[in-house]
């Protein structure tokens, strides 16, 4: 029924973005093992490239990295049959593709060239949450093979015997699903394809079965493995933007919903309009403290919603790319089929699209509603604090002028303060400290969520409590040692702390 069966793979790696390195690495690895474990030690005749790339890995590294497309390296195995593996170069992706087509004497099929493919990338190895294949678009294994019989077409029509050997013969995904046999198409080239990859839409790795008539070897060459311009494959170019669109699928579903993301700014909103709800702002202290902390809790979100929305464009754009690419190489859907990989990958890229293009669209809108609401909070915060330091502003003019005042009455008057030559130094630096605290609890009314501001009233407070017992023991007899006048002050400074401690505290309940 088959023969000739062969293994082709295509493996997508990145060249840019933040795991561009330990993508890149891995890539060097599994060139390397192409020689050390399957041999490939020559390279390979009449191609132009050497068996590693031009420069090393290096150029394909950080910021300068080069561009350089088309075939970079190629490697084979000596001997009959072919054993070959070429590393191109497609825009920002670099594809490793080998080929294993052993001669019919060694007797090895699929199951057991995909067992030697297996002990150089393992099924899943990368591609499932290890850090080291986040960089990694996808692979994709190709199980080909040509049909025994000549003249005949292969037809992947479920009744036929050719889907039971397919199906007998295939190392499936253990995760495809049971009725993958009976999803073949036939394409424009004349050949049968089944897909025996898992069923899930952002799988990273792909099983596509080709077989093609029996004198068509050559085409199937052609379109699966290269080109006669030693040029990646039209069903490589294909897969390439298949992988490019599910890879773009694993990143939007690691990044989280972003209805939550919504639901968080709208929560935002919500809060920052009822702590704003008096007509000329929150009056309070407290209230504006609180109010003041809900609109910096809404800018926060807000720049959340800035990025998830443009990435989501982005996303938008680079999926609407790739199925355009998609349509153009696969070409009309064969014979209307509702299944098979080709109307699978268009399927997922319609629903991506506008999945993507709803969740920018209503992200934009939450993000209009946060610019809004912030803009008109921030007004009304910024009128209650200028109300709130002016009414500040006007008692402390009342204050400061009610002791000019009597500071000039006094100098006008000529009086005389009866006090005690010991007393008076004590008695201005109680002014000076009642005027420095008078100071910083201006400054703490005008910025109340500054933790800074309260530290200084209290220091202030405590100067003035020093000072006063430095007057009291001044008063009570200048007599009685620098010790007593150090003790008091102490004493004084803590019995101010206190005091401002408790006036905060009861400042806060209310």
């Amino acid at each position: 029924m088959l023969r000739a069966e062969a293994l082709g793979v295509h493996l997508f790696v990145l060249t840019g973005g933040a795991h561009r390195d330990s993508a890149l690495a891995l890539l060097a690895e599994v060139w390397n093992k192409c020689g050390t474990v399957l041999g490939m030690t020559e390279p390979v005749e009449r191609t132009g490239v050497a068996m590693q790339p031009q420069g090393g890995w290096e150029p394909f590294l950080g910021a300068t990295a080069t561009r350089t497309a088309g075939l970079l390296a190629a490697r084979k195995r000596p001997g009959t049959g072919v054993r070959q593996a070429a590393l191109r170069r497609e825009h920002d992706v670099l594809c490793l593709s080998v080929m294993l087509a052993p001669p019919p004497e060694e007797g090895l099929g699929w199951r057991d060239l995909d067992a030697q493919w297996s002990t150089v990338l393992p099924a899943g190895n990368v591609l499932e949450g290890q850090p080291r294949g986040r960089g990694v678009l996808g692979v994709a294994r190709l199980y080909l093979a040509r049909l025994a019989e000549p003249g005949v077409r292969p037809t992947p029509e479920p009744d036929r015997p050719l889907v039971a050997a397919v199906r007998a013969r295939t190392p499936a995904d253990p995760a495809a699903p049971d009725g993958w046999p009976y999803g073949g198409v036939t394409v424009s080239q004349g050949f049968a394809v089944w897909e025996a990859s898992a069923a899930r839409d952002a799988r990273p790795e792909r099983r596509l079965v080709v077989v093609a008539a029996h004198d068509h070897d050559r085409e199937l060459t052609a379109w699966t493995w290269t080109t006669r311009a030693h040029g990646l494959p039209p069903l490589g170019r294909y897969l390439l933007h298949a992988a490019r669109l599910r890879y773009q699928l694993r990143v939007w579903s690691a990044a989280g919903s972003a209805g939550r993301l919504r639901d968080a700014a709208d929560t935002a909103v919500t809060e920052l309009l009822e702590q704003t709800t008096a007509p000329h702002g929150p009056g309070r202290e407290a209230d504006l403290l609180w109010a003041t902390r809900a609109l910096v809790g809404l800018q926060a979100r807000e720049r959340g919603l800035v990025d998830r929305s443009t990435r989501s464009r982005e996303m938008a754009r680079t999926v609407e790319i790739a199925a355009a690419n998609l349509a153009a190489l696969s070409g009309p859907l064969p014979g209307d089929s509702p299944s098979g990989p080709f109307v699978d990958d268009r399927a997922l890229a319609e629903w991506f699209g506008r999945r993507l293009d709803d969740e920018a669209t209503y992200l934009e809108a939450a993000l209009r509603r946060c610019e809004q609401v912030g803009a008109f909070a921030d007004q009304l915060l910024q009128r209650a604090r200028q109300r709130r330091q002016e009414t500040v502003n006007l008692g402390l003019t009342g204050a400061v002028g009610a002791v000019l005042m009597s500071l000039t009455a006094i100098q006008a008057l000529q009086y005389t303060v009866p006090l005690p030559g010991p007393v008076k130094p004590a008695v201005v630096t109680v002014l000076g400290a009642l005027a420095l605290l008078v100071s910083l609890v201006v400054l703490r009314a005008v910025s109340p969520e500054r933790r800074w501001t309260a530290v200084l009233v209290r220091f202030g407070a405590a100067a003035v409590g020093a000072s006063l017992a430095w007057v009291t023991v001044s008063a009570a007899g200048g007599g009685l040692g620098a010790g007593w006048t150090w003790t008091g002050a102490a004493a004084g400074a803590i019995a101010g702390l206190a005091a401002a401690g408790a006036a905060a505290r009861r400042g806060g309940r209310e």
